[in-house]
């Protein structure tokens, strides 16, 4: 029994290694002509127990940002996404952070006070990184108000590329 738990502790930990390599040696991605597609819907538990479902923001441009409290790049554009949800939510913006921190509610909750996110942020679970695709953080979706996919960027980006790409949504 002690075996198991340790050989599946030392995989939980190369799965993050990897995933870790694979952020920090990625390039930055930007996917500004992707098919527009709908944006596959989901239902999460925000940090504070209010339930967060994709539907229930049609007619907002929702930008979709997958992050961990573990990723570099991530720490950078937390001060950005918080920025541009302060510019934007009078204007119908809604920034949610998906979490890819596994079962570490805590942390990820330490990680929100301490960067000051105004903005719903959720645990991702398997189900909503394979249906978005996502491997790598961060990986952020702009989805329109009427709830298309329009954008997909692989790697941080800075407040004024956010910006530019939501401002011709509003």
């Amino acid at each position: 029994m002690n075996s198991k738990r340790f050989l599946s502790g030392i995989l939980g930990l190369l799965t993050m290694l990897v995933l870790l390599l694979i952020t920090a040696i990625q390039p930055a991605v930007a996917e500004s002509n992707v098919a527009v597609v709908p944006a596959p819907d989901f239902e999460l538990t925000d940090l504070d127990g209010k339930t967060i479902a994709l539907k229930d923001y049609k007619g907002k441009v929702v930008v979709l940002n997958f992050w961990g409290t573990w990723c570099t790049p991530c720490r950078k554009e937390t001060p950005d996404l918080v920025a541009l949800q302060n510019q934007y939510a009078d204007r119908g913006l809604l920034v949610i952070g998906a979490a890819m921190d596994r079962s570490i509610q805590a942390g990820v909750q330490t990680f929100a006070k301490q960067y000051g996110v105004n903005y719903p942020i959720v645990i991702a679970n398997n189900t909503l990184n394979h249906a978005y695709g996502v491997i790598v953080a961060p990986t952020t979706f702009i989805i329109d108000k009427n709830g298309k996919i329009v954008y997909r960027h692989i790697g941080a980006l800075t407040r004024q590329a956010l910006a530019q790409q939501v401002a011709r949504l509003m």
